[in-house]
């Protein structure tokens, strides 16, 4: 019976699974903030999008199903986006569920559980921040190339900011994994 309540608990409360091709959900805390710097740092050669989201507000996850169609629209784009789920509402108690981290479902996205709003205490709720080539993360994120006031918002700058960064020739590659939505 204990077994049974357990796998219950884990069901209902444990983090649920990314996608294909992504790796592994990564709980953001005091000792792991560094690996999300880190990340960033990494990718300097490619465009960064940092997203704070919600995994139950539908703001949030009109936004993130929004940053997965920017990517296909930029399939083989230089971009990394960081999706950092964190608690926003009182319905956010437990990590993202499989459904909800499905929503951003190509293999250059990261997805991260920030419970303890490392991340948005520094740049906010909400917020879905795009930083241009060479941007380091030092003490403090970079400024970013582009902001705006509200998720929605920012899906449409960054739209606009690639067009305006990417040359055609960098949005498409041969052998490029099928575009077609995924079922959940």
């Amino acid at each position: 019976m204990s077994a049974i309540l357990g796998a219950s608990l884990w069901y209902l409360f444990g983090p649920g699974t990314v996608p294909e091709g992504q790796p592994p959900l990564l709980s953001v805390d005091s000792s792991t903030v560094a690996r999300l710097q880190t990340d960033f740092n990494q990718a300097s050669d490619r465009i960064r999008v940092v997203a704070v989201l919600s995994p139950t507000r539908p703001e949030s996850l009109a936004a993130a199903t929004a940053l997965q169609s920017l990517l296909l629209e930029f399939e083989g784009a230089p971009i990394l986006v960081q999706v950092i789920w964190e608690p926003q509402a009182d319905s956010d108690w437990a990590p993202p569920a499989t459904e909800v981290m499905a929503r951003i479902w190509d293999t250059r996205a990261k997805q991260y559980w920030d419970k303890g709003h490392l991340v948005s205490g520094k740049v906010g709720a909400q917020q879905v921040r795009i930083f241009s080539r060479g941007a380091a993360w030092r003490e403090e994120l970079p400024p970013p190339a582009v902001e705006a006031e509200s998720a929605s918002a920012s899906v449409d700058a960054l739209r606009t900011f690639l067009r305006s960064v990417i040359p055609p020739a960098e949005t498409s590659r041969p052998g490029a994994v099928d575009s077609a939505p995924r079922a959940i």
